[in-house]
């Protein structure tokens, strides 16, 4: 058998059959980088850009051209959140003002409003367990055969 011999138009560094050196490096760092990559942020769309974007939209469908999806995919966008900013928009909550259409008054409106809606349901939730309460009474009197708190009181006196 003959023993490996180097070539000369082979390097010294590359071992018989193609095989990788044991030691050395192929390119590729010896270790993996240990830093952490740095988590991206959350894109926030404005107000302002999600208007133009309906009025692109809108353009576009008006020319037929079919470049919406295109559109959408450039912007990196998804249908749904364009039809819930339409729904926004025609219920008058996407505006370009600063505060996003509301103003400091309807929020202590609304607020108020959910706290009143809050109390009425309490409020008709311990009615109805009162009612249940006179109701049982007036069962369980008429079962005993007793005579009603009021008529019982107007001959007392």
């Amino acid at each position: 058998m003959e023993s490996y011999k180097e070539h000369p138009s082979e390097s010294p560094s590359v071992p018989e059959e193609g095989r990788r050196p044991t030691g050395g490096t192929d390119g590729r760092p010896a270790k993996p980088d240990p830093e952490v990559a740095p988590r991206p942020k959350r894109r926030y769309l404005t107000v302002a850009y999600k208007l133009k974007v309906l009025d692109t939209l809108a353009s576009l469908r008006e020319q037929g051209s079919g470049e919406i999806g295109a559109y959408l995919r450039k912007e990196g966008l998804y249908y749904s959140s364009i039809s819930t900013w339409q729904k926004q928009r025609d219920q008058g909550l996407l505006t370009s003002s600063r505060n996003g259409g509301r103003n400091n008054d309807s929020d202590g409106v609304v607020k108020e409003n959910k706290q009143l809606r809050r109390k009425l349901a309490r409020l008709e939730e311990k009615l109805a367990k009162t009612e249940m309460i006179v109701d049982l009474q007036k069962k369980l009197s008429a079962i005993l055969d007793m005579e009603p708190p009021s008529a019982a009181r107007s001959d007392d006196e």
